[in-house]
């Protein structure tokens, strides 16, 4: 019998802390540990920095890291397969909900997409499948996208989605590492997303963070929504949400994580 994966919303924070962190890495061996106990079949991830109009699903038979400009020392090493029979899968659950979508067998993962990966399964050649988002950043088209697919879960198939809860790259300190403390605002926004996640006796999740769009705070707390969108993703692919990880890069870049059973 497969195993159901959780869905995963990670806020991924900068490539620097990413390899300079050692406090990070020890924060994802936790989570994996404590959340990711049976090892998935497969991972489809979703990250704030790929856009298309039309969805794009990776097709490549390996996967390693987009060359994005960074300097070599954020260069990782991380390389892994790819699942070209699960990504025309995919495109077909999309197209058949109405999405057009098609596979991609050149892009490789952008950072958003690796530092989740590299540092949870570091060394685990586990097949990773990367989705776009469209252009429209439509978190009511991105819902139906995973609504789509939701039925994989139940095929020891991960989900991610790859953003960040607060994303304001004009209000960060930059090289300000995790000890300094956020804006009030920054908090505020943080804290009211884990008490929506956090009640499960009204609408579904993935509604209540679409009604999160209109909220006073969520335009200083993102002034574009790509690194929110991964979290509609993920809440919409499941259940019953947990925080499994708070925390702030760089003063205002929230690392907060949640699960979704």
């Amino acid at each position: 019998m497969k195993v159901k994966q959780p869905s995963l919303f990670i806020s991924h924070g900068t490539i620097y802390e990413a390899f300079k962190s050692e406090q990070l890495k020890k924060d994802f061996e936790q989570l994996r540990k404590e959340h990711l106990t049976v090892l998935p079949d497969a991972i489809v991830i979703l990250s704030g920095h790929w856009q298309t109009e039309n969805i794009s699903v990776t097709s490549n038979s390996t996967m390693v890291q987009l060359d994005e400009g960074f300097p070599l020392e954020f260069q990782s090493n991380y390389k892994t397969i790819g699942n070209p029979e699960l990504s025309n899968r995919i495109v077909s659950l999309l197209n058949t909900a109405g999405i057009e979508a098609s596979t991609e067998s050149k892009r490789e993962l952008d950072h958003g997409a690796l530092i989740p990966l590299m540092l949870l399964f570091p060394k685990d050649k586990i097949p990773v499948i990367q989705i776009s988002q469209n252009t429209s950043l439509d978190p009511i088209y991105h819902r139906k996208m995973a609504e789509a697919l939701k039925e994989l879960r139940k095929e020891n198939i991960l989900f991610i989605g790859s953003g960040g809860l607060v994303h304001n790259t004009s209000q960060i300190e930059r090289f300000g590492g995790h000890q300094l403390m956020p804006d009030h605002w920054a908090k505020a926004f943080d804290d009211l997303i884990t008490k929506k996640l956090s009640d499960d006796r009204e609408e579904a999740y993935s509604q209540k963070m679409i009604d999160v769009y209109k909220n006073e705070l969520f335009d200083i707390s993102h002034p574009t929504p790509e690194h929110f969108l991964p979290l509609v993703f993920a809440s919409a692919l499941g259940d019953k949400a947990t925080k499994i990880h708070e925390g702030f890069q760089w003063k205002n870049l929230s690392m907060s994580a949640f699960m979704f059973e």
